[in-house]
């Protein structure tokens, strides 16, 4: 807070030959919360004493939602204020106890983004106490504003019933610009709150002749975001200078990336990227805009990060100047030769290796829907269904009421409501259960899952029916983290339905080698039938085998061109070199001079997506089980069960070469190498070890034991042989990998 009164003062002085203790320089604290950015303000000593009074009395101006915490924040500048008078009074030689305690009339208790709406009603019915104060300050000229935006992505849960609020006049400023100028195809994280707090601020800021200043530190999602890149572009186009402090903190990652990104700047608040934005309008047009980032820096804990801000003072800061970018990049700038390659899939006509894709599984409702046991699942999917079922009854017996989410029972162990679950009860539709839709699914890497699949008790299935239409459809494909997800890039061969956040969060993409359609729909062209009665057709398109013949040879086949990607998406020189396109967009790929080295991609990549795919029936590597605990007579299935395994050592320490298995069983022997095979932000060794614990659903109650697959399938050394079929795994993928030859593109 202190960096950015001084940043704010600094830049008023630089730009504007004004200053925060100015007369007629209005600040406003949108949301202010308990007010401790304008009491800082108050003392930081940039209000010159004699113009404490005035600054109070009419310049400074804060604004607050919640009703408890504008009261305290009344109280804080108040008190504040009165304490400085007090002193003046003292310096002065008067007697402080004369001195009057001045209520601060600058407070608002208001929804910031309300107030400015076209046609805003709220204030005259919800806030009538302070709506003169709603209408003084939207008629000044505020010249500067600062703070902290809340963040929010909407209701975590469908029985949540507080989705977010709709800001007409606000939320169309930012489709008529953030959302115009996004090449994203989900735009929905663009009307968050704090990304709304962006739209609005400005919008303050551009609507004065005489231009002025914002500066926030919030989520930093924005910097570097796939939805943002709209954002981005605008503010350009807005601002004559733009400063970006990244303070890093990302702990939405795992391993190294997250120790790299260090301490959160909120301690135990948000694990989102947190960074200081100040964006500076002058009077006049916007021919250019002067775009400085800096970020803090590597493995630095909350302290350090704190003790550096501090200290830093905007003029002497290191900044880097980032030049224009058509794409509106603003760090990880994309690879020029990136677009000439042939992209892994384009949705419309384009072209492209493959001709369908899709999401993985979006349930809504996971706990309810997967699980270790097809038999626990199996009573989980029924209880609800029978719930639901009651629910369309109560409904219809108590008249259709609206809207159905204020009819619904909330609890979150009846049911998992979602928008096509609500939709459904709106129609009166009923769900039968069906054994049919019972599957096997991978949840996460190396981790299958029994899942059930069927409309509505799946939120979105997306095109996973076309891929996996019935239970013994033989199918395969792989997964890659998506585009704008906060992962590394990563790719896995899988053979059965992927859940759609494969890789722990975010999102990702499938790219199965067939595709299936009802025999009755079929093309002349598609191939037999699966088992199921489905027709199933090639997934590599003609055109790309085309192209791919008239490079090599006549005789490249379209199972060479999947395995072909399948390697060079595994290639290190590829995604270092392509690294920021991978953040930023679907795949594309290169064609390697030469039949020779297209070989060697192809044969690597059919050793890779054969190891993966067939990891349960791999050679486990030989891996020194030591007796840890009393011997005890029991079964196999209690020998090798699991609660929550765990590597040896402590946090920050851990010793990767042994895992605790249980109380009576250790493993050692873990090569170091084998936990450089990463898949996402962890290791396939740190997955088994995250996935395979008992785990009980905080809002279902619904517990998921891994031992129950053990059970289920009779393999009572499943999961203490799935670690070293995975260790073996690891190893043989790094040898493949690093044997990959160079791309030799120019």
């Amino acid at each position: 807070m202190d960096f950015i009164i001084r940043a704010v003062d600094d830049v008023l002085a630089k730009d504007f030959d004004a200053s925060i203790s100015d007369e007629g320089v209005h600040i406003l604290d949108p949301f202010t919360g308990t007010g401790t950015f304008i009491v800082r303000l108050l003392q930081s000593g940039r209000i010159k004493p004699e113009d404490l009074l005035r600054k109070y009395t009419q310049e400074l101006h804060a604004n607050e939602l919640l009703l408890m915490a504008y009261y305290i924040a009344a109280i804080n500048i108040e008190a504040t204020v009165h304490g400085l008078l007090e002193e003046q009074a003292a310096a002065e030689g008067k007697d402080a106890g004369e001195v009057p305690y001045l209520p601060f009339d600058g407070i608002v208790l208001t929804d910031t983004f309300q107030m400015t709406e076209d046609g805003d009603t709220l204030d005259d019915f919800v806030f009538t106490s302070n709506n003169d104060r709603v209408k003084a300050q939207n008629a000044l000229d505020i010249r500067v504003i600062i703070g902290n935006p809340p963040y929010s992505v909407g209701q975590s849960s469908g029985n949540d019933n507080n989705a977010n609020l709709k800001y007409p006049t606000l939320d169309e400023s930012i489709r008529r610009t953030y959302a115009d100028l996004s090449t994203a195809t989900n735009k929905n994280s663009l009307y968050d709150s704090y990304i709304r707090a962006i739209r609005w601020g400005s919008n303050r800021i551009l609507n004065s002749p005489d231009g002025g200043v914002l500066c926030y530190v919030s989520n930093g999602g924005y910097i570097d975001g796939n939805t943002a890149d709209g954002l981005r572009k605008t503010l350009v186009s807005e601002f004559h200078d733009i400063y970006v402090y990244n303070l890093r903190g990302n702990q939405r990652t795992a391993g190294e990336q997250s120790r790299r990104e260090g301490g959160k700047i909120f301690d135990s608040g948000s694990r989102n990227t947190v960074a200081i934005l100040l964006l500076v309008k002058r009077p006049g047009s916007v021919d250019s805009c002067s775009l400085r980032y800096r970020d803090i820096g590597d493995y630095l804990d909350r302290k350090q990060k704190l003790a550096i801000v501090d200290a830093a003072n905007i003029a002497e800061i290191g900044w880097e100047m980032v030049p224009p970018s058509p794409d509106g990049d603003w760090i990880n700038h994309r690879n020029a030769d990136f677009e000439k390659f042939i992209p892994l899939g384009e949705k419309g006509a384009g072209q492209s290796i493959f001709a369908s894709f899709s999401r993985g599984l979006e349930s809504g409702r996971d706990a309810w829907v997967y699980n270790s046991s097809r038999e626990r699942l199996g009573d989980s999917v029924q209880r609800m269904i029978r719930n639901y079922n009651s629910e369309v009854e109560r409904y219809a017996e108590s008249g259709s009421p609206t809207p159905v989410e204020s009819f619904i029972t909330p609890d979150p162990q009846s049911i998992s409501w979602t928008r096509s679950l609500r939709n459904a009860l709106r129609k009166k539709d009923k769900l039968e259960y069906l054994e049919s839709a019972h599957r096997v699914s991978v949840y996460r890497p190396f981790c299958k899952q029994s899942v059930y699949f069927a409309p509505l008790m799946n939120h979105e299935r997306s095109q996973q029916p076309k891929f996996f239409p019935h239970a013994d459809t033989e199918n395969i494909g792989f997964y890659i983290v998506g585009n704008g997800n906060d992962k590394p890039f990563s790719i896995l061969a899988v053979d059965r339905i992927p859940d759609v956040s494969f890789w722990g969060s975010g999102q990702g993409q499938f790219f199965p080698r067939f595709t299936f359609s009802e025999a009755n729909k079929a093309s002349l062209f598609d191939e037999l039938s699966d088992a199921g009665g489905s027709r199933r057709a090639d997934n590599i398109t003609d055109s790309a085998l085309s192209e791919y013949r008239a490079a090599y040879a006549p005789d490249v086949s379209k199972d060479d061109i999947f395995y072909y990607v399948y390697s060079i998406l595994h290639s290190p020189e590829y995604r270092a070199r392509f690294a920021a396109d991978l953040k930023k967009m679907l795949p594309r790929i290169p064609q390697v001079p030469g039949l020779e080295k297209f070989r060697a991609f192809a044969g690597a990549g059919k050793s890779l997506a054969e190891l993966h795919i067939g990891y349960e029936s791999l050679e486990p590597y030989a891996l020194n089980e030591v007796s840890t605990g009393q011997a005890v007579v029991q079964d196999e299935y209690a020998k090798y069960a699991v609660t929550k395994m765990k590597y040896a050592g402590k946090a920050g320490a851990w010793d990767k070469t042994r895992i605790i298995y249980n109380q009576q069983v250790t493993l050692e022997g873990i090569p170091e190498e084998a936990h450089r095979y990463m898949l996402g932000s962890r290791s396939a060794i740190d997955w088994i070890l995250e996935r395979y614990q008992v785990k009980t659903d905080k809002a279902t109650g619904i517990v998921n034991d891994p031992n129950d697959w053990s059970r289920e399938h009779e393999q009572p050394r499943y999961i203490i042989d799935l670690i070293g079929r995975i260790v073996a795994l690891s190893l043989e993928t790094n040898r493949i990998v690093d044997s990959l030859p160079e791309l030799g593109l120019a």
